[in-house]
């Protein structure tokens, strides 16, 4: 079998989203023709996509060096970066492709969440929105929108691009829960609450909902502490960080319920309510 012939046949599993497949045949391809750059970048994207970012990045890498306007290469590296906390150059990467299609709204979007990480809500809210305009109706771009306001604690401007999002789509549960968040953070517990309710009624193993809700019933008090966050540590147990988020929820099941939403406890705890991650293919 050719180099070609394991190219394709690798390419052909990258498609079809078989990773495993993809990087063997890829690399026997690259094993009979090493300047073979579909091969490899094909390569690079099947190790990115399977997780191996740190391999990935030296495959973009080596691509860009004999192609360093290869514009898909490019977009897919700063995406790379950014996974891997290095915002300040997949800034560099991405807006060296901007520079040919300025109005681009992955591109866009990509920038902006570069922007994000490196604490400049502001310009990130304005790539954003020339994003939005180019294509209406993303989910991401809407939630990364209420991202920016949330970081300039803005809760207003949050709650605006959020119910934006729900009138756009209102079967989003993803936006539902971001919803019933900012109502907990503002001290609106039943509201919060009903929405998690909501959201759990149609999607009972919502994670981000389930523990919400756990979190809601704790603070408000006069709940079966150990059962609610027993169904927590069932739905959401490979969860970052919860084993602590569950220590603090126990400090606050001692306070007396009288008044126990105004603790410095029971408020460090709601400001653990989770968001779900951002979605970076739906632009």
């Amino acid at each position: 079998m050719n180099a070609m012939s394991f190219a394709d046949m690798g390419l052909a599993a990258l498609k079809r989203r078989q990773y495993n497949a993809a990087i063997n045949m890829l690399r026997q391809a690259l094993g009979e023709d090493m300047d073979n750059l579909e091969a490899r970048f094909g390569l690079a994207r099947a190790l990115h996509e399977k997780g191996s970012i740190t391999e990935a990045l030296g495959e973009y890498r080596t691509v860009l060096q004999s192609d360093g306007d290869n514009a898909d290469c490019l977009y897919h590296i700063a995406r790379a970066l950014l996974e891997n906390g290095d915002a300040r150059d997949a800034l560099n990467h991405v807006d060296i492709v901007l520079r040919a299609k300025p109005t681009d709204p992955e591109l866009l979007t990509l920038r902006a969440q570069a922007l994000l990480e490196l604490d400049q809500s502001d310009s990130a809210l304005s790539a954003l929105q020339t994003a939005a305009h180019h294509s209406p109706g993303s989910e991401t771009i809407h939630r990364l929108m209420a991202a920016c306001y949330r970081a300039s604690d803005d809760l207003e401007g949050e709650r605006r691009a959020v119910e934006q999002l729900l009138r756009i789509d209102p079967s989003s549960l993803t936006a539902s829960n971001d919803l019933g968040v900012i109502n907990l953070r503002e001290g609106h517990l039943i509201a919060g609450f009903e929405t998690f309710e909501q959201i759990l009624s149609q999607d009972p193993e919502h994670r981000e909902a389930t523990l919400n809700r756990a979190i809601t019933l704790t603070v408000m008090g006069g709940m079966d502490h150990d059962a609610i966050w027993g169904r927590v540590m069932e739905i959401c147990g490979d969860m970052e960080d919860l084993d602590d988020i569950r220590a603090l929820a126990d400090q606050v099941a001692k306070l007396p319920d009288k008044n126990r939403q105004e603790n410095d406890t029971a408020q460090a705890l709601i400001r653990r309510a989770a968001l779900a991650p951002h979605d970076p293919t739906d632009i």
